[in-house]
């Protein structure tokens, strides 16, 4: 449920898809196993989007609205992922990865030549909550989860911004933000049980 509500939250942020545009040229989905669902909206031109789900059930939703951006997620192993995708702009890619099962992940860009990286592998105990937003142009962040119940919520608002976050172990949270221009990357890294609040800004 917690993945829902931030889901909702950051798709109202990006903003619907509008109708009105060019045919999407490029979707390419692979199901292999039960109970897999997969929802794909491009409007606008030279989007590409992929999404390959085996093993065990998921959950992909994809949106993607402007011109040359880039989309991929891959589910593997048992349980039930989940995984969300919205991109406004141009020249933005996204790459996720989930394992394990009961993973939520959340991905948001809006912009230009933004690039992220999301990579979620859940051990027993229970999946990983990660939630990734930028808005700007020429950001790149990566939030990179191996363990159970860990949270990571990274957020940019600017332009060519640098932020990543990985976490090991379990129960570890972190909230990251950055606004203003050219940030550098903090690296976060946590190990276990670790809670961890960042602004930073200029």
């Amino acid at each position: 449920m917690r993945g829902l509500a931030v889901l909702a939250l950051l798709l109202s942020l990006i903003g619907a898809a509008r109708a009105a545009s060019a045919e999407a040229p490029s979707v390419s989905a692979d199901q292999v196993g039960a109970i897999s669902k997969v929802s794909i909206l491009q409007t606008g031109t030279g989007n590409q989007a992929t999404v390959d789900q085996s093993g065990g059930a998921g959950d992909v939703s994809m949106q993607q609205d402007g011109a040359a951006n880039g989309a991929s997620v891959t589910q593997t192993g048992a349980g039930y992922d989940q995984a969300a995708v919205a991109q406004e702009g141009s020249s933005n890619v996204a790459n996720l990865i989930q394992s394990g099962g009961y993973n939520t992940a959340v991905l948001g860009q809006s912009g230009t030549g933004n690039q992220s990286n999301l990579q979620q592998t859940a051990l027993a105990g229970g999946g990983n909550l990660a939630v990734l937003a930028q808005f700007g142009s020429n950001d790149a962040a990566s939030i990179t989860q191996d363990g159970a119940a860990n949270t990571a919520l990274e957020s940019q608002i600017g332009n060519g911004d640098t932020e990543s976050v990985t976490q090991t172990g379990a129960n570890n949270d972190v909230v990251y933000s950055q606004i203003g221009n050219n940030l550098p990357d903090l690296a976060v890294k946590q190990t276990g049980g670790m809670t961890v609040t960042i602004l930073q800004t200029h």
